[in-house]
């Protein structure tokens, strides 16, 4: 009995024991049913399951407590603290240690989204955060028009980048550095510039480095608590605006962040009026843009959950509605949809060609009314297609799926000519004049060695690490983790693809500050 006394370790170990088994079961399950999930015959949630996930939540239970008390009985004192004069070395050298791999891949690596903006200033506000394609389009027809080749301005957009990236990276790491000492300082420094997935970020001509910079300093203002000077108040008013002008989901992530720092300090006024300011600098520009041409934001990119469980019960013979049948026959004839259908990701449905996503914009009420009607006729169906859609943000397996996790396709003239969505996972060496094996050598090192933990481990982590702070007494460091959490928990209510490994990035920056907290932060 006294194996499963509940005490102040054992009782919150009970409590995370029970997502963390069915996370454990149903990635083994999912991983091993494979084509098995498109057949009705074999349903993915069963009674039968009961009886394992028991069988687990008894082995978190007794192995789980003396980890944690293992784990809490670290300890590590500060060391001899960073020497603020060598800031700008160090933020130069991290800065310069990228540009030969940016040359490499010349004018920068991309994606087709980047691609589309630049192709597509104006309009692709329809999809992505105007302020990203607006920079990227105009830049790109800038040069082409002037110079004959929009590479230069590529280059010099991700280079200046490069540049805010780095400074901010190492401007955290002086802050770490002083009040933890050089240890967890150099250690943090040495990950930031020389992990290449790290680096392979800052040079992309993509948004997920400096949205995840953003979401690391929210870290910093959690672990700050207070808003009380100008700087830090600069410092919220930055990390905010960098969130909502990078993501769609930014502003539902600065809201959740907002709220939870307002509450833990008790302090509403400032908090919602530098919200309020950032979400109307946001919202307006792109909202003029939008309506000055007749455009609506594609509704289809926030229902991707609700299309992929619709389509489960389409494809797995579910009940519906004949109003439900003619509606979504009429986004997508039935045999495309079914062909389209995958578990994994909705996005062979909905951007299939003949997918009408601008009837979708006009039905919105019907779509949302049909979708409910359906889900209370199959709810396990519903359950089922959220749990396969977003299965990569919380399943165990150790590594990412190299889904869009890193960048090596050089988004020069030539390069895009024919670009696919498929290259985006694939290198293309840029045309810099360089000798051809040092710029092989430096394309291969950026592009291969950007590998990480997938996105569910890393969500786990994150939560061990709370339980932790909880356990340990410091409850307050908690929030810390809230950044890290807020992003993915959007990404649950309405990921696009769960499997793309770019919209948990932070993870890779916010993780390791996260441990070093835990060893050498112990003020109760």
């Amino acid at each position: 009995m006294k194996l499963f006394k509940l005490d102040h370790v054992s009782l919150p170990c009970a409590v995370f024991s029970i997502p963390l088994s069915l996370a454990s079961w149903y990635t083994w399950k999912i991983d091993r049913m494979g084509d098995a999930l498109l057949h009705p015959e074999y349903p993915l949630l069963a009674v039968e399951d009961l009886k394992v996930l028991f069988l687990i939540f008894l082995l978190f239970l007794v192995v789980l407590p003396p980890f944690v008390r293992l784990l809490l009985s670290l300890s590590f004192k500060k060391q001899q603290t960073v020497d603020g004069h060598l800031f700008f070395p160090a933020f130069l050298f991290m800065a310069l240690w990228q540009v030969p791999f940016l040359l490499a891949l010349y004018p920068a690596p991309g994606m087709n989204d980047t691609l589309f903006m630049m192709e597509n200033p104006l309009y692709g506000g329809v999809q992505f955060p105007w302020f990203y394609s607006l920079v990227y389009g105009y830049g790109a027809s800038f040069g082409k028009s002037v110079l004959g080749t929009r590479e230069p301005v590529i280059f010099l957009l991700s280079l200046v980048q490069l540049l805010i990236y780095s400074y901010g990276l190492t401007a955290l790491v002086f802050r770490v550095g002083k009040r933890y000492g050089q240890i967890p300082g150099l250690f943090l420094y040495g990950w930031f510039t020389f992990f290449p997935m790290v680096g392979n970020y800052g040079i992309a001509a993509v948004r997920d480095g400096l949205f995840s910079l953003s979401l690391l300093w929210c870290m910093v203002l959690f672990a700050d608590g207070g808003m009380e000077n100008r700087k830090k108040l600069s410092m919220a008013a930055c990390a905010l605006l960098g969130l909502m002008l990078l993501r769609s989901n930014g502003i539902f992530i600065s809201a959740i962040l907002v709220l939870a720092f307002c509450f833990s300090t008790k302090k509403w006024k400032r908090g919602a009026a530098v919200f309020l300011l950032c979400a109307l600098a946001v919202i307006v520009p792109g909202r003029l843009i939008l309506f000055t041409h007749g455009w609506q934001p594609l509704f289809q990119e926030s229902m991707a959950i609700p299309l992929q469980q619709m389509g489960r019960v389409l494809v797995l013979d579910g009940q519906r509605s004949e109003e439900t049948k003619v509606l979504m026959a009429g986004l997508l004839p039935e045999e495309k949809w079914k062909k389209g259908y995958s578990p994994a990701t909705v996005d062979f449905v909905k951007w299939d060609d003949h997918f009408r996503r601008n009837e979708l914009n006009d039905e919105k009420v019907p779509f949302l009314k049909a979708w409910l009607d359906t889900g209370l006729k199959n709810p396990q169906l519903y359950v089922e297609g959220w749990m396969t859609e977003t299965y990569a943000l919380w399943n165990l397996d150790p590594l990412e799926h190299d889904v869009q996790s890193r960048f090596g396709w050089a988004l020069s003239d030539e390069n895009t000519k024919n670009m696919k969505p498929s290259d985006n996972d694939m290198l293309a060496l840029g045309d810099f004049p360089m000798p051809l094996g040092l710029k092989s050598f430096l394309g291969n090192y950026t592009f291969t060695g950007s590998c990480f933990m997938g996105a569910g481990i890393s969500l786990w982590i994150t939560l061990f690490l709370c339980l932790l702070f909880y356990c340990g007494g410091r409850k307050r460091l908690i929030l810390m983790a809230l950044p890290l959490l807020a992003n993915t928990a959007t990404l649950l209510v309405s990921t696009p693809a769960s499997a793309v490994f770019r919209y948990s990035f932070a993870y890779v920056l916010g993780l390791p500050l996260l441990v070093v907290v835990f060893l050498f932060d112990h003020e109760k």
